[in-house]
């Protein structure tokens, strides 16, 4: 693995952000969700395809604030357009656990 400068690691755009709905995505290879989330005033509302059903219902996930990178190029998954990667750790079976902050912050809050 090679050392990231500084200048690199704040090119990448890391946001706090609201998930305000959550479904299942029909059509896609391994089970996901459509997750639509409030990035704030700046940013606005972003969708994202997230692999998050061993641990999470769509219930479960709805006004949960994660951290999510907002300056990708938008992904074409299963036809639906994801603008947006909500960050998680692999669990030793594969599951995704969310990173969130432990205490509410404004949407779009920037991590840096």
């Amino acid at each position: 693995m090679s050392d990231l400068t500084w200048d690199e690691f704040e090119r990448v755009d890391l946001r706090v952000a609201t998930i305000t709905a959550a479904e299942p995505l029909e059509g896609a290879r391994r089970p996901a969700y459509k997750l639509t989330l409030d990035v704030g005033a700046e940013i606005g509302i972003r969708h994202s395809s997230a692999q998050l059903t061993a641990l999470y219902a769509p219930e479960d996930l709805v006004g949960r604030q994660v951290m999510c990178v907002v300056n990708f190029p938008p992904k074409r998954i299963a036809g639906f357009k994801s603008e947006a990667l909500v960050t998680g750790l692999y669990r030793d079976d594969g599951a995704v656990v969310l990173i969130a902050p432990d205490s509410p912050v404004p949407n779009g809050a920037k991590l840096g």
